[in-house]
């Protein structure tokens, strides 16, 4: 969903039906670092040592969640909200977001230790992939999986995602190269082509028959 003008004006990027998904302020500091540093084991398996960092690094990580460098280098970050509270649950991203002809971006997302299990994630993935589709125009959106990140794998499965392949050695993780799966979405594919639907209907005048201009006028179904 589009966010209110009280929304946009808190930095919301896009709503979901349980989350929100915004920018992050200097405020937001303190809860975010203290999200991180309770997470660090529960996202050990799925994230590179220099993301989760140690408490000396936090400040650091949270200071590229702050505008200007949350909308740089082809990359935008956002907290991922509740909305019942406001609490912070995580944090989805697109990145390699390319201008025309590819049009195609990558996500990242990750919850917070206790927070799986609720639908948030799925909830604030599905609300930024309608941000890369409407919003940006972007054409495809690629997420790269640990092809045993199961709960991960289920989600974009759900959203309608397509399993492409494997991609070798893809990211150092706790040691090791790391092969992901690569799953991706099409803008023509999102919500069962409802975009491609749109944009037709907008730019072709819906052509009336004949036989139906008959039928209108005078209830006859002559045809010509």
């Amino acid at each position: 969903m589009k966010p209110s003008a009280r929304e946009r004006a808190a930095g919301v990027v896009r709503a979901g039906e349980r989350t929100l998904l915004r920018f992050a302020h200097e405020a937001d500091g303190t809860a975010f670092m203290a999200m991180l540093s309770r997470s660090r084991e529960h996202l050990a398996p799925w994230m590179p040592r220099t993301a989760r960092g140690s408490e000396p690094s936090f400040g650091r990580r949270f200071a590229r969640m702050l505008r200007p460098e949350c909308e740089a280098h082809g990359r935008l970050r956002l907290l991922v909200c509740a909305r019942d509270d406001g609490r912070i649950v995580g944090v989805a991203s697109l990145g390699g977001i390319s201008e025309w002809p590819s049009l195609d971006c990558h996500l990242g997302y990750w919850l917070a230790a206790g927070e799986p299990g609720k639908g948030l994630m799925r909830d604030a993935v599905s609300a930024l992939v309608d941000h890369a589709f409407e919003d940006r125009g972007l054409h495809r959106v690629a997420a790269n999986i640990i092809p045993h990140n199961n709960r991960s794998i289920a989600l974009v499965r759900a959203l309608g995602f397509t399993r492409e392949g494997v991609l070798r050695g893809l990211i150092e993780i706790d040691g090791a190269w790391r092969d992901h799966e690569c799953w991706s979405v099409l803008s023509t594919e999102w919500r069962e082509g409802a975009l491609e639907r749109k944009d037709a209907s907008s730019t072709q005048p819906r052509k009336t028959s004949r036989r139906t201009e008959h039928v209108q006028r005078d209830g006859s179904h002559r045809r010509d």
